[in-house]
C-alpha cells in the first residue's frame, strides 16, 4: 500500500498509480493531437473543406481531455487511493466529483465510434452494408443514451444508496461497449476482402484495423476490474486502473478514427512508399472500388438524359530521319457515349470515330 508523507493531506501527493495514469493519458493524447493535427493540414491544405467525421473527432478530442481533468480533480479526492487511506471528507467529495467522470467517459467512446462510422458508410455504396452502419451507429446513440440518462438521474452518485445501481451501469457499459467496439471492427472487413490491394495497401489497412482491434482489447482488458467492483470495497483504486483502461481505449479511437482519411496526406508526402499506386479492384467483377484510406466511393452515376463526353490529347512525335525535326501531330479525340431510356429501355450509341487532326508545323 502506497504511504502519505507525514503530514499531507491525500490530494497533495501523488502515488505510482495516480503518475501512471497522467503519463498513459500524456503520451497518447499526444499522438492524438499529432494525428488529429495532421488531418487539419490535410482538410485546409488538400481537401479544401472539413468533413464531417474530423468535426466529430474534435469533439471527441474535447471530450477526452475534459475526461481526464476530471480524472485529475477526482485524484484530490482520493482516486487511484486506498481507500482506507481516506476519511469521510474525502469520500463525500469524491462521489461529488464522480458524476462528470462518469458521465464523460459514457459519452466519449460513442462520439468516436459514431465519427468512424461517417467513414465506413462511404466506403460502400451497397445498401445492406450501408444499413448494416447505420443499425449500428443507432444502436450505440441508444444505449449511450439509457445509460447517460440512468446514471445522471435514478443512479446519480450524488445520492446515497446508489452504488449497487452505479456497478450495474458499468458493467452493461463495459459489455455494450466491446460489443459495438467488435462490429465497427467488423464492417469494412467483407469490402477489404472482396478488393484486390498491393501488399503495401495491405500492410496500411491492417495496421489501422490493428489500431482499432487495440480498442476493442482495452476494452476487454477493462471487464475483470468492473466486476471486481461488485465485491470489492477499496473502490477508489480499482476505479482508477478502469480509467487508465479507458484513457488509452478513448484516445487509441481518435488516433484510429483520424488516420483512416490521410490517403492525401501520405500520397502527397511520402510518394516513396508507393503505398496507393496501384487501384483496387473488386474480385467480383474487376470494377474499381473504394479504398479504405478515405477514397469515397467509385461509383459514377450520370443521368441517362445527359451525354458524357471524353476528350483525350495526344502529341504524337512524326519519325524522322533529322534528329533535330520538332514536326509533330496533335490529334484530338472526341468521344461520346450517350444512354438513354425510352419506355424502360436502355439505348447506346456512341461515336469514337470522330477525330480533328491538327497539323502544327515545325
Amino acid at each position: 500500500m502506497d504511504q502519505l508523507p507525514p503530514g499531507n493531506a491525500p490530494g497533495l501527493a501523488y502515488n505510482s498509480l495516480q503518475v501512471g495514469t497522467v503519463v498513459a493519458f500524456g503520451v497518447t493524447y499526444g499522438f492524438c493531437t499529432i494525428f488529429l493535427a495532421l488531418r487539419y493540414f490535410q482538410a485546409v491544405t488538400m481537401v479544401k473543406k472539413i468533413e464531417l467525421d474530423l468535426i466529430i473527432l474534435t469533439l471527441s478530442y474535447g471530450a477526452a481531455l475534459v475526461y481526464f481533468i476530471t480524472m485529475v480533480v477526482l485524484m484530490r479526492h482520493g482516486w487511484g487511493r486506498h481507500i482506507a487511506e481516506l476519511n469521510m471528507t474525502d469520500l463525500l467529495e469524491f462521489n461529488q466529483a464522480l458524476l462528470p467522470n462518469t458521465l464523460t467517459y459514457l459519452i466519449t467512446p460513442a462520439v468516436t465510434k459514431m465519427a468512424i462510422l461517417v467513414v465506413l458508410f462511404k466506403i460502400n455504396p451497397s445498401i445492406i452494408y450501408r444499413g448494416c452502419v447505420v443499425v449500428v451507429g443507432v444502436s450505440i446513440f441508444a444505449y449511450t443514451l439509457v445509460l447517460t440518462s440512468i446514471a445522471g438521474g435514478p443512479c446519480s452518485p450524488l445520492k446515497e444508496g446508489t452504488l449497487s445501481c452505479l456497478m450495474n451501469i458499468a458493467l452493461s457499459q463495459a459489455v455494450l461497449n466491446i460489443a459495438s467496439d467488435l462490429a465497427v471492427v467488423a464492417l469494412p472487413i467483407p469490402t477489404i476482402l472482396a478488393l484486390q490491394l498491393s501488399a503495401k495497401q495491405k500492410i496500411i489497412i491492417s495496421s489501422i484495423l490493428a489500431l482499432g482491434s487495440g480498442v476493442v482489447i482495452c476494452s476487454i482488458a477493462r471487464l475483470p476490474y468492473v466486476h471486481k467492483m461488485f465485491n470489492d470495497t477499496d473502490t477508489t483504486y480499482t476505479e482508477a486502473i478502469l480509467g487508465v483502461w479507458s484513457i488509452v481505449e478513448i484516445n487509441l479511437g481518435i488516433i484510429c478514427g483520424a488516420a483512416m482519411r490521410m490517403k492525401p496526406l501520405i500520397m502527397r508526402w511520402l510518394p516513396q512508399l508507393s503505398l496507393f499506386s496501384s487501384t483496387a479492384k473488386s474480385k467480383s467483377n474487376g470494377k474499381s472500388a473504394p479504398g479504405f484510406l478515405g477514397t469515397s466511393s467509385a461509383a459514377l452515376r450520370t443521368d441517362p438524359r445527359k451525354a458524357q463526353h471524353t476528350y483525350q490529347l495526344h502529341s504524337i512525335q512524326k519519325s524522322s530521319a533529322n534528329p533535330n525535326s520538332q514536326d509533330s501531330d496533335i490529334h484530338v479525340y472526341r468521344e461520346h457515349d450517350v444512354t438513354t431510356e425510352h419506355d424502360g429501355r436502355s439505348r447506346g450509341c456512341s461515336d469514337t470515330d470522330s477525330m480533328d487532326r491538327i497539323n502544327v508545323p515545325a
